[in-house]
């Protein structure tokens, strides 16, 4: 059976409106900071650290938002936890095809905690990745964010990849054509003829 496309198919909180966000944000957080991870002086490490440190930042900022109530951060560790309208949710900078952090699938406090509270496992207890992937082309490399589902077998039941639509303009290096200005003509000031002119201007007293 293949896994189910929409994640809101299999949990009708994940609404579509809130997982784009989600993951719009991931995105644009990774490569804005890929953006200056792309000098000489960089390696596979400031590549690969330097995303996940940005977009975690990223939702400490928009957990602070008022206008997000649905979204909140549920831990500041490395292994940070979304809730997406109560829906737990790790981010994971992995192929989500190869996944070679197989550990990420493993629950940390936050959703065993949240585990304690429901009770024993059921079918639908799902555990719900976000993978943030490269494509390694080092000159312009392209991100994807996919959302995967797993049962209590690890088992995949879903897998939906985003469309990804930019939240600022492209930034650009060309610069605007040059414009020519003429410069101004500088007549010198003559002092004297000012203070005549004032002069002349004052009432006379009678």
């Amino acid at each position: 059976m293949p896994p189910i496309q929409h994640p809101s198919e299999l949990e009708p909180k994940l609404k579509q409106e809130y997982i784009e966000l989600v993951c719009n944000n991931v995105l644009e957080a990774a490569y804005r900071a890929l953006e200056v991870t792309s000098t000489e002086d960089d390696t596979n490490w400031t590549m690969g650290t330097l995303p996940y440190g940005r977009v975690h930042g990223r939702f400490k900022r928009l957990h602070r938002d008022p206008t997000l109530p649905w979204l909140l951060l549920t831990n500041r560790t490395m292994d940070f936890t979304l809730s997406v309208n109560g829906v737990l949710m790790q981010v994971v900078m992995d192929d989500p095809e190869i996944r070679k952090k197989g550990y990420r699938l493993q629950s940390n406090r936050v959703e065993l905690y949240q585990a304690s509270l429901l009770g024993p496992a059921i079918d639908k207890n799902i555990t719900w990745r976000l993978y943030v992937d490269s494509d390694g082309n080092f000159d312009g490399p392209k991100l994807t964010a996919s959302i995967l589902g797993f049962d209590t077998n690890r088992s995949l039941v879903c897998k939906w990849v985003h469309d990804y639509v930019p939240l600022f303009a492209p930034r650009t290096t060309e610069l605007p054509q040059e414009v020519e200005i003429e410069e101004p003509l500088v007549a010198r000031r003559d002092k004297d003829a000012d203070q005549n002119a004032t002069r002349d201007a004052d009432p006379i007293n009678e």
